[in-house]
């Protein structure tokens, strides 16, 4: 009898640390969204979500028709590899490394930030522009330092995208 009684007592406590991983997993935070800027010359796409063991892993895309990059291909194109996600409400703050670009003097770290602001995007949504950390390429920042941002604080400015849609979570 006692052993039908802790077992029983072990399945619902196993069963209870489970449904609590699965709800804790299913909220943890996560954004997208795909839109252009400047009369659509600007096009992007990014996303992102953060793992049970708060890793962050995401992709995000940008492709600007009115830049030339450092070796004369246009349009400039640069694929960022996401490693960290700080979302605040409704406004996500990522940091990442370059994984590839068509510029070879922009590969140190970069950062930008979204704001979802409801349906539908277009334009009420809202993207930063994407910051490098420096302009020395003896460093190479630290993609964690998007955990730092906070709303309001200036550094990552937002504008309103003209079409598309943006979702933090």
């Amino acid at each position: 009898m006692k052993r039908s009684v802790l077992f029983a007592t072990s399945v619902a406590v196993a069963a209870l640390a489970l449904s609590s991983i699965v709800a804790s997993a299913g909220n943890l935070a996560s954004a997208n969204g795909q839109g252009t800027l400047d009369d659509g010359a600007r096009k992007f796409s990014f996303s992102a979500r953060t793992y049970a063991d708060g890793s962050v892993k995401g992709q995000a895309n940008l492709v600007n028709h009115n830049f030339t990059g450092a070796n004369g291909t246009s349009p400039y194109q640069l694929h960022i590899d996401i490693s960290c996600m700080k979302v605040v409400g409704n406004i996500a703050f990522f940091g990442g490394t370059i994984k590839r670009t068509n510029d070879p003097s922009l590969v140190d770290a970069v950062y930008f930030s979204v704001q979802d602001n409801g349906e539908p995007g277009k334009g009420v949504d809202m993207i930063s522009r994407v910051a490098f950390f420096d302009d020395d390429p003896d460093t190479t920042g630290d993609p964690a330092l998007c955990l730092g941002n906070e709303p309001n604080d200036g550094y990552l400015p937002l504008e309103p995208i003209e079409s598309g849609n943006i979702q933090v979570r």
